[in-house]
This record gives C-alpha cells, sequence and structure tokens, in this order.
C-alpha cells in the first residue's frame, strides 16, 4: 500500500466522522422556530443595591420574606468591570444588558466608600439623568461594548410606556440620551403615586435603596429602608388589575468585597406560568445563580415579546426561568445562603492553593532538572551506571511518587466539593485534609503492585479518572467545577456550566494520553489500523463532550481537540506528518467549532450559549471588540500569573529531557518513547493540542501551563518506572530494584 493512499484513507475516515458528527448533532440540537410572540405583560421592578440573603429573614424583612415566598428565589451576581460592584455600576448593567462601568467617578483620597452617590434627575418628565456622559464615556472605554440607555430605547421603540421611581430607576429606563420619560422620588407618597403609574405603565422600575457598609448596624438600618419600600410596592400591587410579573433583585455589592445578592420574582416568569421554586438562566444554568444583566433580556422578553429591535443583540444575558421545586421558602433560602458562604470561603483559599500549587510544580522541575544534569554528569564522567539506568534508584522512585501526587491533585480539587468543607469552623484546614486524603488514595491505587508493575498503569489511573471526573461532571451541570479551588469562581461571572479553560485544559490533556495508553498494546501487536479507531473513538467522544452546546460548550476546544486527534491518529498509523497534513488537520478543527456554533445559533435566541452569541456577534459586526479583548486578556497573561513560571520550567524540563545525556546515560524523554513509542506519539498530539488552545483562548499561558500541571508529573512518574524496568533488563542489573 502507497503512502498516499494511507494517508487518504485515514482523512477521508476523519472527513466522513466529521459530516455523520454534524448530522448527528443537527438533529439532536433544536432549532429556532417561528413561533407567534406570547402575550405581553406588566413588568415591575425592584431594584437596590447591597441586600444579601443572610439579612433576609421573616422577622428583619418580613415584606421582602413575603415576597420571596409568592415565587422563586436565587441569588444575582453582580459582578461587573471591577471585583466589586458599585451601585451606578449595578443600575447601568441593566441599562446597558451587558457589563457597564462607572470608571471614569474620580473619589476624594480620603472616602470610605469609593462608589459614586446616585443624584436625582431634576424634573419628571423627560429628565436628565446626573452623570451620564460619564457613564457613556466609562462604557465606550470599556472592553463590553456596553450602550447605556439601550432598554430604554427598545421599550421605546415598542411604544411602550415606563415610570420610573428613585436614581438608580432613572439609569435604568434612560434612553441612549441620558432621559427618562417619566420619573418620581421614592418618599412618603410612594405607594398612591406606584397605583397611579401602575395603572398606566407597561414597565414600573423602583430603586428600593442602597445598603452600603460593613458593621452590623449599618447594614440593619439600610436593609430595613429597603424592606419599607418593598411593603410600600406590595401595598401598592395589591391595587392592581392585571397580574405583573415583579422582580427583585440587589445589582451591586455593600462594600468592597463582592458577595451574592438577593433575587426574586413573582408571577408569570414565562408565559402561562408562574415563577416557583429556584431561578436560574441560559447564563448560568445552574439552580439558584442569576445574572445582574439577565433581568435586562427578561424585562424586554415579557413586556415586549417579538420585538425586533437590533439593539437587544447587545444584550449578554438571558431570560431568568424557574425549576418549580416545591421545597418551602426556608430551605430554599438556607441552600442559598450555603452557596454564599461558600463562594465567600473558597475565595479567601484560591490564592493560598495556586501559590502552593505553583511552588509544587516549580520545586518538582527544578528536582527533576537537577537530578538529570547531576546523572548526566556521573555518567559521563564514569562512563558507567551508576543506580538504576544511569539515574538513583532512590530518586527515581522518589520522583514518580510526588509526580503521582501532582497530577493526582486537580481531580482532587473538584471532587473535594462533594464534602461540604466550607460549614466547617478551619475551612482552609479542612479542605486540605480532604484534598490530601483523596491525592493519598488515588496514589496508593497507583502503587498497587498490580499497577505499578505495569509501565503505564499509574499514568492510565490517573488520566482515566480526571477524563472521568470531568466528562461526568459536566455532564451533569458542571456542579462540581463551580465554586471550587481550581474551578469556576461565582462571584467572578465567568463560566457558570460546560468546560471553562482550567477543565478543558485537564480534560484534553487527560483523554490525549488515555487514548495514546489505549493504543499502545494494539500498536505493539501490529493492529495499527484498530489503534487508530481507537484514538478516533476516544477523540470524537471528547470533541462532542466538549463542544456541544448541551454540554461542554467550549468554543475554543474543538478546534484544537480535533487536529490534535487527527495528528495522533496519524502517528497511529505510521503516516509521516507534513505540512499539507497539518493544514487539513487545523481545518477540520475549525469547520468542526463552525458546525457547533452555528447549530447553536439556530436554537432560540433565549437558549442560546456563547458559541451561538459568539456567531450572532459576529453578524453583528462586533468580531473584532472579542478578539481585541481575547488578545489583551492573552497578552496580560503572560506576564500577570505566576503560571508563566510554571510553563518556562516546563519548557526546561522538557528541553533537558530530550537533549541531555552523557555517557552510556539515555536522555529521559527519548528513552520513554523508545521503550513507549505511542506514549511518544501522544506527547506530540497534546502539544499540538495544547499550542493552537494558547493561540484560540483568552487564558493564553494559562492554559499550556496547567496542562503542564498534569502531563509533566506523569510523564516523570512514567519515566521512573521505566528507568526501572529498561535497567532490570539489562545483563547484570539487580532486578529486585524493579520492584
Amino acid at each position: 500500500m502507497s503512502l498516499l493512499t494511507r494517508t487518504r484513507r485515514p482523512l477521508a475516515r476523519l472527513g466522513t466522522a466529521a459530516v455523520l458528527g454534524g448530522l448527528a448533532l443537527s438533529a439532536i440540537l433544536p432549532t429556532a422556530v417561528a413561533a407567534p410572540a406570547p402575550p405581553a405583560v406588566q413588568v415591575v421592578v425592584v431594584g437596590t443595591t447591597g441586600v444579601q440573603w443572610e439579612d433576609v429573614s421573616p422577622e428583619a424583612t418580613p415584606a421582602l420574606w413575603e415576597l420571596a415566598g409568592r415565587g422563586a428565589v436565587g441569588s444575582t451576581v453582580v459582578r461587573n468591570v471591577r471585583s466589586s460592584t458599585c451601585p451606578a455600576e449595578g443600575w447601568l448593567s441593566l441599562s446597558a444588558g451587558t457589563r457597564s462601568g462607572d470608571t471614569t467617578y474620580e473619589y476624594p483620597e480620603d472616602a470610605e466608600d469609593r462608589c459614586r452617590v446616585l443624584d436625582e434627575p431634576s424634573g419628571r418628565a423627560d429628565a436628565a439623568v446626573p452623570a451620564w456622559d460619564a457613564y457613556v464615556t466609562s462604557a465606550r472605554d470599556g472592553q463590553y461594548d456596553a450602550v447605556p440607555g439601550t432598554l430604554g430605547d427598545i421599550l421605546a421603540e415598542a411604544g411602550l410606556t415606563t415610570a420610573a421611581f428613585g436614581p438608580g430607576a432613572a439609569i435604568a429606563l434612560a434612553g441612549s440620551a441620558g432621559q427618562v420619560p417619566s420619573w418620581a422620588p421614592v418618599d412618603d407618597a410612594l405607594t398612591p403615586a406606584l397605583v397611579d403609574r401602575l395603572a398606566a405603565a407597561d414597565v414600573v422600575v423602583v430603586d428600593a435603596g442602597t445598603v452600603r457598609g460593613e458593621t452590623a448596624a449599618e447594614r440593619a438600618r439600610g436593609v430595613a429602608a429597603v424592606d419599607s419600600v418593598v411593603a410600600d410596592v406590595l401595598d401598592a400591587l395589591e391595587t392592581s388589575a392585571t397580574q405583573p410579573l415583579v422582580l427583585f433583585s440587589s445589582l451591586a455589592d455593600s462594600a468592597r468585597a463582592p458577595r451574592l445578592q438577593v433575587a426574586a420574582a413573582v408571577g408569570p416568569l414565562t408565559p402561562g406560568r408562574d415563577a416557583a421554586g429556584l431561578l436560574d438562566s441560559a447564563s448560568t444554568r445552574q439552580p439558584g445563580y442569576v445574572l445582574g444583566y439577565d433581568l435586562t433580556r427578561t424585562i424586554v422578553d415579557r413586556a415586549a415579546p417579538g420585538t425586533t429591535s437590533t439593539a437587544s443583540h447587545r444584550f449578554d444575558g438571558s431570560p431568568l426561568r424557574a425549576d418549580g421545586t416545591a421545597a418551602s421558602l426556608a430551605a430554599r433560602v438556607e441552600g442559598l445562603r450555603d452557596d454564599a458562604l461558600r463562594s465567600v470561603v473558597v475565595r479567601t483559599a484560591v490564592s493560598p492553593f495556586y501559590v502552593l500549587f505553583t511552588v509544587a510544580n516549580i520545586l518538582l522541575q527544578v528536582v527533576v532538572s537537577l537530578g538529570i544534569a547531576r546523572a548526566t554528569r556521573s555518567s559521563a564522567e564514569d562512563g558507567k551506571d551508576s543506580d538504576v539506568g544511569g539515574y538513583p534508584l532512590r530518586w527515581l522512585r522518589a520522583v514518580r511518587t510526588a509526580g503521582l501526587a501532582l497530577a493526582a491533585l486537580p481531580t482532587a480539587t473538584y471532587l473535594a466539593n462533594l464534602v461540604p468543607w466550607w460549614r466547617s469552623p478551619v475551612p482552609n484546614l479542612t479542605v486540605t485534609a480532604v484534598v490530601s486524603a483523596i491525592v493519598g488514595a488515588v496514589v496508593a491505587l497507583c502503587l498497587l503492585p498490580a499497577v505499578r508493575r505495569r509501565p503505564l498503569g499509574p499514568l492510565t489511573v490517573v488520566t482515566a479518572l480526571t477524563a472521568v471526573v470531568l466528562a461526568v461532571d459536566v455532564a451533569l451541570g458542571a456542579r462540581l467545577q463551580l465554586t471550587s479551588l481550581m474551578g469556576t469562581q461565582a462571584l467572578v461571572a465567568g463560566r457558570f456550566y460546560g468546560f471553562n479553560n482550567t477543565a478543558f485544559t485537564l480534560f484534553a490533556t487527560s483523554t490525549v494520553l488515555l487514548a495514546a495508553i489505549a493504543a499502545t498494546p494494539l500498536v505493539a501487536r501490529g493492529r495499527r489500523r484498530t489503534a487508530a479507531v481507537v484514538v478516533a473513538l476516544i477523540g470524537l467522544v471528547a470533541v462532542v463532550l466538549d463542544g456541544l452546546p448541551s454540554i461542554g460548550a467550549d468554543f475554543g476546544g474543538p478546534p484544537a481537540l480535533v487536529p490534535g486527534f487527527a495528528v495522533l491518529v496519524l502517528l497511529v498509523l505510521g503516516v509521516r506528518l507534513t505540512w499539507r497534513r497539518v493544514l487539513a488537520v487545523l481545518a477540520a478543527g475549525a469547520v468542526t467549532v463552525s458546525l457547533f456554533a452555528v447549530l447553536d445559533w439556530l436554537r432560540p435566541e433565549g437558549e442560546r450559549t456563547h458559541l451561538g452569541a459568539f456567531v450572532q456577534t459576529v453578524l453583528d459586526g462586533g468580531l473584532w471588540g472579542v478578539v481585541s479583548r481575547k488578545l489583551s486578556q492573552n497578552a496580560s497573561n503572560l506576564v500577570g500569573t505566576p503560571f508563566t513560571l510554571i510553563a518556562v520550567g516546563a519548557a526546561v524540563l522538557v528541553y533537558l529531557g530530550v537533549r541531555r545525556a552523557g555517557g552510556r546515560l539515555e536522555a529521559p524523554l527519548k528513552l520513554v518513547a523508545r521503550e513507549l513509542p505511542v506514549l511518544g506519539a501522544g506527547l506530540i498530539a497534546l502539544l499540538v493540542v495544547q499550542t493552537i488552545a494558547f493561540a484560540l483562548n483568552d487564558s493564553g499561558i494559562i492554559i499550556p501551563a496547567i496542562a503542564a500541571t498534569l502531563a509533566l508529573p506523569l510523564v516523570v512518574a512514567t519515566f521512573g518506572r521505566v528507568a526501572e524496568v529498561s535497567a532490570a533488563d539489562r545483563p547484570g542489573q539487580n532486578a529486585s530494584s524493579a520492584r
């Protein structure tokens, strides 16, 4: 069989698999179909800032407790352009439908509160919002293409009447020119004024006030004032002739430390169904979690259904929805308080963990590098082997154990969330103990005689565990990743579902290595075609799990995974790589991710993930804004993260592992590649995956660095075992040393 024929067949099979996968996905994913718009409903929004679930109780906030008891509840993630969100920024996000900051405000140097105090508009009709020009400037200078006034413009374009009460509400309902059609203050006459406006307005927004400060007394006074306004709103709603949708949300933090905020919805949240249970949205897919700007989309969808305004494409949020669970309000609130506690406690543990994680990886790299250099000098000078294949036996076993422990650590941080360690009086100590116990159990399993005798035994255990844990977690909603040491942090408002960049690179690394492991015995028996099929099947499963919008929803993953697995298939078949073949597999990756994105875009707008949203952004001409933001973040990560040190150390270690040798000492990676050639091919494929992922994702250098924290310790552990076995097979070597 000619080399050309051998090449065409695997590439043709890959192309066929891609087409079949696309057809299958098109059958699985629902597409948007024309449907009559649901009837419009009146929407009443009660907004505030700084109110957390720990503030809410039947005694302290009777009105808010009553409101929450009538519908669905959740926690609002208010993260904006900075780590903590000021009141103006929360209201601006509601107005713009995306993150929008107040970054031009210059607070006094001696000010304890660094947030702008919201001033009331002058006048009642077409009143000008104070500081509007500053808000617009901040949005224009920001990275999120925010346009303050978008909500007001859409409602006006739809011919709807609005009414704003309080300064924050004025920001929310103002048009892009900074004028709010109807405004009134929140004062003692609020109830009769609301009754009057509820009879005429389609959308009513009330600013219930601001809770600022960190002391209990300050918070208690502010929360009581907010509850008083909620009571006035409830009194006014009693006179309403219709059943409006009532949305309550705290839109900003109370101090510099970010916290989850209160959210509630009462009434027809979705057509024909009142809100009940826990809130969520397509933005989070996590029960009990919503984003502040999800309210913007909800207001438009319920008050102006079927709107054709192109301005709504600026929104990043999704409509609120409720799961309808029948748990009592007290039980639901207790669960939300637990979520809030975990988000705060984990935040204090993440930085120390990453410091230790980075130091441990760099220390392993240094120890292995020094060991290679020392053994190289010894072998070059003595011209003979020292302990095992030129490397000290104790050193080999020590780095093997250390490598296994470090490689098991990422998965252990996810599994630790199966235990409610954050409720402990000493949470950091508790999570350390839990993670250590899991790591110890994995290492013990790897060192069992039946496992460690096989050169790839420990590697199989760790990669399989990592891949399975991440795949199952993502398929079940990514609950282990959410607010974990190495997972997504709810307070940051990044990814709440699917594969975030850290999870992706761990999953990609483990699946590529696992595919190489699975192919190794088949190639050894000369069954290369079967091995290629096994690799392709593992790759197909990995790509589908990573890229399917309903599971992994990862935009940057498939274009890296497809070329990586394609390269591994070709290497397993014994096909030599050329530039044409490399370009072909890169094109396959681009086609795959485009397919995922377009299929997601074909779904109804409220059900799309960020894949479909990206397609819409491209159609709206916003591609450059997304690209420039990712490039900026990628560049800043090169110098702004300790993971750069891990990546540099990994590069040095790889160089030493390939190049350094002396006397009869074989370079470590060359030894591994000679004894386990398919694993060497897997490392090449992994390099392809990580290089592409580095270029495509905004995490930049963090992605290959995280991959190195899993792959390099495993390679070190495998090298230690391979060196022992290789030495034991040599004439005159003490076989007992290879136990």
